[in-house]
């Protein structure tokens, strides 16, 4: 991916994604850095590493997408995003906008990777459906399944909602498969289905929306925090988190 002053190149180390940029960061290069990054975010890697070593700030605004995204990454999917600045004015002007302190800083990516290392482990598991009428009825079973299995029942009935109504959206309005992905940490369940149309979810309300059209709706309605992120592959990923009882009263 390149545009006339930036180069963005995505690698893997381990599970872990590396994205490298090198050239220009200012505010006509910042979407394009912002897109990288969030379809690296939906392949679920264990972490992921920005490479700052071979690029210039054009403006320092810019850079505090780093943090944006830095946060996004905590919601969904769970992951850690550090970067990668060797000490220099790019470093410097971190420090100065104190976003060192919001995103972890290393001065090689080997030490970055290994920082990767102490991410609280997940419990995960995935499905793939057909894109037929009967695979919301597949996704709410194997919710429930799955919930119980993990010890999180007081879940399933808002996660089969949640993913009855996503994997629903993907087949028949968007027309794909889909495949529906659970994943459990620090009491926290995370629901994403993806399928391979680009459009983005829209959230109707229950008076505007068509039959059937009110997924989206009764996600927001009814999920912690939802959101979605672009693939590589020009589909997406629609994700919903809910929290159990004990770790929602300790985060209002």
């Amino acid at each position: 991916m390149t545009s006339p002053k930036l180069t963005v190149e995505v690698a893997r180390r381990g599970h872990a994604a590396i994205v490298r940029l090198t050239g220009e960061l200012g505010l006509h290069t910042v979407d394009e850095v912002r897109s990288a990054v969030l379809r690296c975010l939906a392949d679920e890697p264990s972490g992921l590493v920005v490479e700052l070593a071979e690029t210039t700030v054009a403006a320092p605004i810019a850079l505090g997408v780093f943090g944006t995204l830095a946060r996004r990454a905590a919601a969904w999917p769970g992951v850690l995003v550090v970067l990668v600045v060797p000490a220099g004015p790019v470093r410097e002007l971190l420090r100065r906008m104190a976003l060192d302190q919001v995103v972890p800083t290393f001065g090689s990516v080997a030490e970055a990777v290994r920082s990767l290392g102490g991410v609280l482990p997940r419990q995960h598991d995935s499905v793939e459906l057909p894109a037929e009428v009967g695979s919301a009825a597949l996704a709410r079973r194997f919710v429930t399944d799955t919930c119980t299995d993990w010890g999180v029942g007081d879940l399933a009935e808002d996660a089969c909602i949640i993913a009855s109504e996503l994997v629903e959206n993907a087949v028949l309005h968007g027309h794909s498969h889909a495949r529906l992905g659970l994943e459990l940490r620090r009491g926290i369940l995370t629901i994403a289905v993806r399928d391979d149309n680009p459009e983005r979810p829209e959230c109707r309300t229950v008076g505007t929306a068509p039959t059937g059209g009110r997924g989206v709706f009764l996600v927001d309605a009814i999920a912690r925090a939802w959101g979605y992120a672009p693939t590589w592959a020009g589909g997406k990923v629609v994700w919903a988190v809910l929290a159990t009882t004990a770790c929602a009263d300790n985060h209002p």
